[in-house]
């Protein structure tokens, strides 16, 4: 395949929804208020029963960059399918439609990624925020992402959780056609888009700023969906790790628990052998020749430190012999 890098270049944004009525003018607002006007909006509709539509087609009746669909299949990765055949952008984006835009986001996104290698995913920082409470467990899971895209540390960790926000990444139109479109996602399509790019060699870059407002509520699809569920998740990158960066020898999970009782079932049902050790059987590990080692904990920074400096220690790469999940 033969890349060009545009000049300037058209940012087409992707925006499923289905009975997104409470957020949506919200959302469509901060993207009318980018500093960046270059852009369409692509909003395709997963056969809403509220209002939804009718408030898009307002912004559309106005607006002539936003254009609105129906979903011909049912779901996320038919409606994002659709609207990527549909775009006419050089840069691609996703949004979701009960998030929202810093106003700057699209200028720092694509003029970052106008400095890039055309095989790059730009970032940024991403914001919970709630109308109640956001919960310790998705402002653990911000904290850690931001920190990890500050650092240049996305495939180090790319079986641990998603790595990138879904409706918080830019990048060329080559890179989703690099990875057959979104039509040849499985669910969790975020995580399963990711770990493509990974498959192939497609690099990440984080800008400082902050770039989604991200809504937490109970109605969000990865709260009441089973394409979301934990299971799913495990089922997605653990077949990933296997086909991608296990090299056939001993395999040990490490460390006792329900997340490591969900893996040796996965592993079981591909036939792989492995071990499952408590984390404190430092020893047997050293007594394996090469092995490769899935730490099915995460304790706090302290204790994860010890950790890596230990798996260093007696020669054990991270990313390559060893790996959070």
């Amino acid at each position: 395949m033969t890349f060009s890098k545009p000049e300037n270049p058209l940012i087409s944004i992707l925006i499923p929804f289905k009975n997104s009525a409470p957020w949506l003018s919200e959302c469509l607002e901060s993207i009318q208020s980018q500093t960046l006007s270059d852009f369409e909006v692509l909003g395709i509709d997963d056969h809403s029963e509220d209002q939804s539509r009718l408030i898009f087609e307002e912004f559309a009746k106005k607006d002539a960059r936003f254009q609105i669909f129906q979903n011909p299949g049912d779901g996320i990765i038919p409606a994002l399918e659709f609207a990527f055949f549909h775009s006419k952008g050089k840069m691609i984006t996703r949004m979701d439609a009960d998030d929202t835009m810093p106003e700057r986001r699209l200028e720092l996104m694509s003029n970052r990624l106008k400095r890039c290698d055309l095989r790059t995913v730009v970032t940024g920082k991403v914001l919970y925020f709630s109308e109640h409470e956001v919960s310790p467990g998705y402002l653990d899971y911000q904290s850690w992402l931001n920190d990890i895209n500050m650092h240049g540390d996305q495939y180090a960790n790319i079986y641990r959780e998603c790595v990138i926000a879904s409706p918080n990444w830019l990048t060329f139109r080559e890179n989703i056609e690099l990875v057959g479109g979104f039509g040849g996602l499985s669910y969790p399509e975020d995580y399963d888009l990711a770990i493509k790019w990974y498959e192939r060699g497609v690099k990440f870059e984080a800008i400082q700023d902050l770039t989604l407002y991200w809504r937490e509520h109970p109605g969000r699809t990865s709260r009441n969906s089973n394409s979301y569920s934990q299971r799913a998740f495990f089922e997605l990158k653990i077949n990933a790790f296997l086909n991608l960066d296990y090299r056939g020898g001993p395999l040990v999970i490490w460390g006792k628990n329900p997340k490591s009782k969900l893996i040796s079932k996965i592993l079981k049902g591909r036939g792989i052998a492995f071990e499952i050790q408590d984390l404190e059987d430092y020893e047997s590990i050293e007594k394996l020749e090469n092995p490769q080692l899935l730490v099915a904990v995460y304790p706090p920074e302290k204790e994860r430190i010890e950790i890596q400096k230990y798996l260093m220690l007696i020669g054990m790469k991270e990313g390559t012999d060893w790996w959070w999940v």
